[in-house]
């Protein structure tokens, strides 16, 4: 069972049709790189129309320079910037960087992130896939019901959403680094999970702008 969210930010994405197809948008071009839309379906992650036009819109100003380091052009049109939410993109690029600069990931030359870490539950609780664009996550049963209960509580009281960065994926820093999140946000995203989960845990996918969508293990 799949099920999608369009929820939160002000500044988020303006969405409509539900599914996980890719549609270009009115600003993309007329045929993006079979690359780069191939790119997209292998990572196997499930997301929304406009979130799967949004990334493909972008990705042609999305490169990685001599340092191994994520950068947008410059030379991005201006509506393009503004209507995906690019501000928010490149704030989690800089993230990713300093991530980079201390070694603890590697760019790779398809722009797919490589962790240098082991991870165990104790410093994140789930497993996780990243990608410029955003995160694929997968969590047990118990990675599951536990983030479902810090997320409802970072929703009761927001002082709490530091918390949520050891279960909710965002580039591995967690809603505490992305203002605007809402309480509301918070309780559809921790009842998306729950009903996503049939005892097999569930797998979460989110891009930059917050928009995700949840589906059964």
């Amino acid at each position: 069972m799949k099920k999608t969210l369009i929820l939160g930010l002000s500044t988020m994405l303006t969405l409509g049709s539900l599914g996980g197809t890719l549609a270009p948008s009115a600003h993309a071009s007329e045929n993006p790189s079979n690359e780069v839309r191939e790119a997209l379906v292998s990572t196997g992650a499930t997301l929304t129309n406009d979130a799967s036009s949004s990334i493909l819109e972008v990705a042609p100003y999305v490169h990685k320079n001599d340092q191994g380091l994520l950068y947008v052009d410059n030379n991005i049109p201006r509506d393009v910037y503004i209507e995906n939410n690019v501000e928010e993109l490149e704030k989690q690029f800089e993230r990713i960087n300093t991530q980079v600069r201390s070694g603890q990931l590697t760019i790779n030359d398809d722009l797919s992130i490589t962790s240098n870490q082991m991870t165990t539950f104790a410093s994140k609780g789930y497993t996780s896939e990243k990608f410029w664009w955003g995160e694929k996550a997968t969590y047990t049963n118990a990675q599951t019901k536990a983030a479902v209960k810090s997320t409802n509580a970072a929703g009761f009281d927001t002082a709490l959403i530091g918390a949520g960065t050891l279960f909710l994926p965002f580039f591995g820093v967690g809603f505490a680094a992305v203002s605007g999140v809402t309480s509301a946000y918070l309780f559809n995203l921790a009842n998306d999970m729950d009903n996503a989960n049939k005892g097999r845990g569930i797998i979460l996918n989110m891009t930059w702008a917050l928009v995700y969508t949840t589906e059964s293990r």
